[in-house]
C-alpha cells in the first residue's frame, strides 16, 4: 500500500444504473471499444471505475457505476464530464483477475485497518495501461 494525494482530476465518463455485477462489466467493454474508436486508447490512458452507492443502502435499480478516463491537455471526447474528490487516497495494487478483486472487496476492512477511511467518497478502481500489462490494477481507498 502507498499513499497518494489526488488533486484537479477530470473525467470523461459513462455510467450504469442498475445492479452491480455484468453490466459494469459490460459497461467497461463498450467503454474501452468507444475509446479504441475515437483513437484515444494508448500507453498512457487511465480508466477509472467507481462504484457511486453502497449495495447494502441503495435499491439495486438505483445503484450507480461509472467508467471514465483522466482528461489530460483539454481532450474533448463527446462524453459526460465530472470532477474526482481531491484528497488523500491509500493505494493497494491487486491482480487484474476476477478472484483477486473479489477478494479486495472482502478483505478491505482488514486492509484498511488503522486507516481515516473517509466512508463519504467512493473507492476508486484505477486501470492503467502500464499495470494492465503486467496483469494488475490498483484500488484507491479515500482517506479523511
Amino acid at each position: 500500500m502507498k499513499i497518494e494525494e489526488f488533486k484537479n482530476i477530470t473525467i470523461a465518463y459513462m455510467r450504469n444504473v442498475g445492479e452491480y455485477g455484468i453490466k459494469n462489466e459490460m459497461l467497461m467493454e463498450r467503454f474501452k471499444d468507444y475509446l479504441k474508436a475515437n483513437h484515444m486508447l494508448d500507453a498512457d490512458t487511465v480508466i477509472l471505475g467507481i462504484a457511486l452507492d453502497n449495495p447494502a443502502a441503495t435499491p439495486p435499480e438505483e445503484l450507480r457505476y461509472d467508467v471514465g478516463i483522466i482528461i489530460k491537455d483539454n481532450m474533448d471526447i463527446g462524453l459526460n464530464t465530472r470532477k474526482i474528490d481531491d484528497g488523500t487516497y491509500a493505494i493497494y495494487e491487486t491482480a487484474h483477475t476476477k478472484q483477486a478483486v473479489i477478494a479486495f472487496w472482502r478483505d478491505i476492512a482488514k486492509l484498511t485497518e488503522g486507516l481515516a477511511v473517509d466512508y463519504d467518497k467512493p473507492v476508486i478502481e484505477r486501470y492503467a495501461t502500464d499495470k494492465i500489462a503486467e496483469n494488475l490494477c490498483e484500488f484507491c481507498v479515500p482517506l479523511t
